[in-house]
């Protein structure tokens, strides 16, 4: 055999060997993120969590009475639990700003270049926030511009849910004063929820709303549904 092709195999063996090495410690090669920079995690690193619950609100010196998040390109989860926490994936959290005051937890979005390349990159980033059971939120107000916005077992005086592009999704849950929900592309499904009288607007999608909801004439609600592209459904 030529000497040049037996060296060329050995490398292209040692390359293979490195190789599977790398998939057998960090998963398949992950996304390199821009976050003033490029940062690249593995798959495996990219599904670490990082928790960035405030300090206020675990030391007991502030209780939880409200939530207000403001985000870009995440999924956002809110859901009940044993306690209070703020929990994001490690990729995401450079974008994320998490502040209380008066027991207001206020969660944003830095306004930085993002991109992002890799072979798995497709699942998008994910907040998922925990309240505490019988806990009633003076109001929980999620805008989200690329991503879904869902809401699980809560009790709120006060609702108010902006998306740009993405699903909303609202189930066992309860809305006792007053809100709104606007959705510009995407559907909006409501599950088994307690809501006062409320009014749905679809310019462009169906509206399915059951006779568990009071849906009365505009002057009479205190919660409005408005959707530009996507479906209504409440049942």
């Amino acid at each position: 055999m030529n000497k040049k092709i037996l060296v060329g195999l050995t490398f292209v063996l040692i390359g293979c060997v490195l190789m599977v090495t790398a998939f057998l410690q960090d998963g398949f090669p992950g996304p390199i993120y821009w976050n003033n920079g490029p940062v690249y995690l593995s798959a495996k690193d990219e599904k670490g969590e990082i928790d960035l619950t405030p300090d206020q609100i675990t030391s007991g010196k502030q209780e939880l009475s409200a939530l207000d998040v403001s985000v870009k390109n995440a999924d956002v989860l809110v859901k009940s639990g044993d306690h209070f926490a703020v929990v994001t994936d490690k990729a995401e959290k450079a974008n994320l700003t998490v502040s209380s005051a008066d027991g207001l937890v206020k969660i944003t979005s830095d306004d930085k270049p993002n991109w992002t390349i890799g072979l798995n990159n497709l699942n998008s980033h994910k907040i998922v926030i925990t309240v505490p059971e019988k806990t009633t939120l003076k109001k929980l107000a999620l805008a989200n511009i690329n991503g879904d916005l869902t809401i699980q077992n809560q009790k709120v005086n006060q609702l108010l849910l902006d998306e740009e592009n993405g699903d909303i999704r609202l189930s066992d849950s309860k809305v006792l004063l007053s809100g709104s929900v606007e959705n510009r592309a995407g559907d909006t499904i409501v599950k088994r929820s307690t809501l006062p009288k409320l009014k749905t607007y679809s310019r462009y999608g169906d509206i399915n709303v059951t006779n568990s909801y009071q849906n009365v004439p505009a002057d009479q609600a205190v919660f409005s549904f408005r959707s530009s592209l996507g479906d209504i459904s409440l049942t």
